[in-house]
């Protein structure tokens, strides 16, 4: 047997545990094939990040906000992909990410007035 590595079973550990790994694979290749490109897989995250540069500031003073706002803008984003490429009805529909939108909205107006 090589050392680590046991030929009977391929690996040790809890069996569901490679199966949650499976799922955690299909998940992404959907999710990344809604979101981002062939050139750029992470391409979403660096289209949201380039929405909230201002956000991200080091002297802004309501983190909670700026990250619901982070947040909100990748589901603006994923909407832009999937109605500019055609990707509706992968993962998730537009009006999923639209309400997603309108909560994100709500608990920053929440956060906000909370900051102040």
């Amino acid at each position: 047997m090589l050392r680590g590595y046991n030929l009977e079973k391929k690996y040790y550990g809890h069996k569901d545990f490679y199966k949650i790994i499976d799922q955690i694979k299909e998940l992404h290749s959907e999710k990344n094939k809604q979101y981002a490109t062939t050139d750029d897989p992470l391409g979403n995250f660096r289209r949201a990040s380039a929405l909230c540069g201002k956000l991200l500031n080091p002297d802004i003073g309501n983190k909670p906000l700026a990250y619901a706002l982070v947040l909100m803008s990748k589901q603006v984003d994923g909407v832009y992909e999937m109605l500019g490429e055609s990707k509706e009805g992968t993962v998730e529909e537009i009006e999923d990410k639209l309400m997603d939108i309108a909560c994100y909205s709500i608990l920053s107006i929440i956060l906000r007035r909370e900051g102040k």
